[in-house]
């Protein structure tokens, strides 16, 4: 692979830590990989990506980073972070209507001095005008805009996990336990296609299983075989896409917008048996699909399994009424 422009950002490597109640309870070996202390403000899978994407801004001569997400979106308050330590403008923008007063991401990334354009759903839906024309405006006042599409969801992007997997293949070598299985949210499936590219090119034996939290199956499915072939092709890769996308199918629940009680439940028993928080969108539906399977069958993912915490603890905030309930033993009532 031809040498890709890099801008550090993270907090490298991460540690894989296990999780000793939940392994005695399985009767399996469950361990932790946590993306999740990448950095504070940088926090999650986000800015592994962004190391990749902000380093061809930069030779680019970018001045400017604009991207777009949720009121809620991980990857915009990461941005806006990576924006603030380099001196650049972030434009977000954001699905939905300004609220009556900032929380959880939406407040880190304001309060990093990001720029906000809140859009309708109907706008929304067409982003990449509405992107388009955010970085007309930039032009127009001498500036030098970069894009980042939704989550740095690239073949570019995905060469952060890529580079996680050369990662974790190193820690193996250093006498991390090497495990059966890495199992990981997929919300494009972006970080899934890294990881299976790394997998061919660091030689893991791991197989890499994908929780879908938001999308359908085959359209993960699909777009992790197409970012692959698409890096292949860009960077010169010997690698290519899966036979199959091993995919646990079934966890969606509301999509990003939502969480439903056993969700939230999932979230309060790791926190309390491991001392680990997850967060209500993503790795909370992720991590209530592994233990499904767990319970149905404690030896499907072998007998040593990683669960890859992705971040996300800013978006726990906004479901403080929720999380409130279910702490003082209350009924949710959900909608």
């Amino acid at each position: 692979m031809r040498q890709l422009p890099r801008t550090p950002l993270a907090n490298l490597p991460t540690p894989i830590l296990p999780l000793e109640r939940l392994s005695r309870r399985f009767g399996v070996e469950i361990f932790v990989k946590r993306d999740d202390l990448t950095g504070l403000l940088e926090s999650g899978n986000k800015v592994r990506k962004l190391e990749f994407l902000v380093g061809e801004a930069l030779s680019q001569g970018a001045d400017t980073l604009i991207t777009c997400g949720t009121l809620q979106s991980n990857c915009c308050r990461a941005v806006a972070a990576v924006a603030a330590r380099l001196g650049l403008r972030a434009i977000l923008a954001l699905k939905g209507d300004k609220p009556a007063s900032y929380d959880g991401n939406l407040l880190l990334s304001k309060l990093l001095g990001a720029d906000v354009v809140y859009c309708a759903p109907e706008e929304f839906a067409r982003i990449e005008g509405v992107l388009a024309g955010l970085s007309d405006a930039v032009r127009g006042r001498g500036g030098r805009p970069y894009v980042i599409p939704e989550s740095g969801a690239t073949e570019l992007g995905a060469i952060g996990y890529l580079e996680c997997a050369h990662e974790i293949a190193g820690q193996w070598r250093q006498g991390a336990p090497a495990f059966d299985t890495l199992v990981i949210t997929a919300f494009s499936g972006g970080s899934q296609a890294g990881l299976l590219m790394g997998r061919q090119l660091a030689g893991l034996s791991a197989e890499v299983v994908g929780v879908p939290i938001a999308h359908p199956a085959a359209q993960v499915r699909n777009y992790v075989g197409a970012t692959i072939a698409r890096a292949a092709a860009r960077f010169g890769l010997a690698v290519e896409p899966p036979k199959a996308v091993h995919l646990l199918d079934g966890y969606q629940g509301k999509g990003r917008g939502a969480s439903r009680k056993e969700e939230l439940d999932t979230l309060i028993q790791l926190a309390r048996e491991e001392g680990i928080v997850l967060d209500p969108v993503y790795t909370g539906k992720a991590f209530l699909g592994f233990l499904d399977h767990l319970a149905r069958d404690p030896r499907e993912f072998g007998s040593r399994v990683c669960f890859l915490h992705t971040g996300g603890i800013f978006s726990l905030f906004p479901f403080r009424d929720s999380l409130s309930r279910l702490l003082d033993g209350d009924p949710l009532v959900e909608s």
